[in-house]
């Protein structure tokens, strides 16, 4: 059976539903209470050749492997779901609409974005078959 992982804390969510509907809020099969995270961020689908993730026209997107995606994108063993991302340079004071006490912010790594950069994200689930 397929399933998502969280990435942070390593909890496993089966796919057990045709659709599974990722956000903010309550009513969301996968619930992610951070505020840069849409009420209905993002959606899973089974199809008949495999899972499909797509985002609902959300503030601060969907990312698998790192990459916004637009439309509908297949999944793939290993692929990291990105939800919600927000970046602010390290210089500066972005205005996001979430507290730091509810967002996780990672720092780039070398070699990756700009010196001082930072990243917030919602949530990163890893797809397992």
């Amino acid at each position: 059976m397929a399933r998502l992982v969280n990435a942070d804390t390593q909890e496993a969510r089966e796919l057990l539903k045709p659709v599974v509907l990722l956000g903010r809020s309550n009513h969301c099969d996968v619930c992610i209470p951070k505020a840069i995270v849409s009420r209905e961020h993002a959606r899973i689908s089974r199809k008949l050749l495999g899972h499909y993730v797509e985002d609902l026209g959300s503030s601060n997107g969907t990312r698998v492997n790192g990459i916004p995606i637009h439309g509908k994108v297949k999944l793939r063993e290993g692929d990291a779901i990105t939800v919600a991302t927000v970046r602010t340079s390290g210089g500066g004071s972005a205005v996001l609409r979430a507290s730091r006490k509810d967002t996780t912010v990672v720092r780039p790594r070398k070699g990756g974005d700009a010196k001082g950069e930072e990243q917030t994200v919602g949530a990163t689930f890893i797809y397992r078959k």
